[in-house]
């Protein structure tokens, strides 16, 4: 498979089959990926409005809602969900990493209604749950899913028939200046091109916003769509090169590298991405990576 001869979509499914759900159990058996991602996001955003409370805009909570999780994480949406609950509202939250559901129930430690949380694999909802939510929330869980058709059907039979479904997913084309850069990199550091040609290129979902409303309404009889974009500013390269050495792991590159890539050649990847954004700083004064992100609303 050429990845020039494929458009974008086809791309992102292609990349997630290279990663694998090896790459899902060793992403998430850690907390540090994921947090310093979220934390670099709310730090460097220039859009004055967090995801979250754009998230949360579009859940509409009254508090005494039956909320379902798909899929938590660390529970950083889950976490502000929670704040705004009262009887008799409940919550199930479900991930496939007993170790990020550790993380996520220290992190939700004020809730004011009862919080469940169920250790299972999202692609099989249905085995997971008795009952119909008011909510049911999957923030970023495309990213790892390889049937959205299948998990979107699931994701309907969760749903009560007064009640909304809520899908976060970033852009197939979000922060292409990390991509761009990492890709110079590669090649002018002597990564192998059989390895440059498997590492990814952009983000990967097969549930995007190029797709994702057509894909819901197989579904849900509404759906509309509520697009969030932000860009980060980085006027020093340290932050950004924790972001993508310890929060992208190298853009995915240490998952396919295997033993072509050793410790030497990731350190001079590193250097060279760093004077890559260290010369872009100098003559402009900051570094931009743009976010694109949009939630989906179904209603059935």
């Amino acid at each position: 498979m050429t990845l020039q001869s494929v458009d974008i979509e086809e791309r992102a499914r292609y990349w997630m089959s290279v990663l694998g759900d090896d790459y899902l159990r060793s992403h998430f058996s850690t907390d540090q990926p994921l947090a310093v991602q979220q934390l670099t996001h709310n730090r460097y955003r220039t859009n004055p409005r967090t995801l979250v409370d754009h998230t949360l805009a579009c859940l509409d909570l009254d508090g005494t809602e039956a909320v379902l999780d798909v899929g938590c994480g660390n529970g950083f949406v889950l976490r502000d969900v929670a704040s705004r609950m009262r009887y008799p509202g409940s919550i199930m939250a479900i991930d496939q990493s007993s170790e990020i559901l550790d993380v996520a129930r220290s992190n939700v430690n004020f809730a004011w209604v009862p919080v469940k949380y169920v250790h299972g694999d999202a692609r099989r909802l249905d085995d997971l749950i008795e009952q119909k939510y008011d909510r049911v929330m999957a923030n970023f869980l495309f990213h790892y899913i390889d049937d959205p058709d299948q998990m979107v059907s699931q994701l309907r039979r969760a749903t009560a028939d007064d009640g909304m479904t809520v899908v976060t997913v970033e852009g197939l084309d979000s922060m292409p200046e990390m991509y761009q850069l990492h890709e110079q990199a590669m090649h002018a550091v002597g990564i192998p091109d059989s390895v440059i040609e498997r590492a990814p290129k952009g983000r990967r979902g097969t549930l995007s916003p190029h797709n994702g409303q057509a894909i819901l309404e197989q579904e849900f009889s509404s759906v509309s769509v509520h697009p969030y974009e932000d860009w980060l500013r980085f006027n020093d390269a340290r932050p950004f090169m924790e972001f993508y050495a310890r929060g992208h792991r190298y853009a995915g590159l240490e998952k396919v590298a295997g033993g072509a890539v050793d410790e030497e050649l990731f350190s001079a990847l590193f250097d060279d991405v760093q004077q890559r954004v260290e010369e872009i700083i100098d003559r402009q004064g900051f570094f931009r990576l743009s976010k694109v992100n949009v939630v989906f609303v179904g209603r059935p």
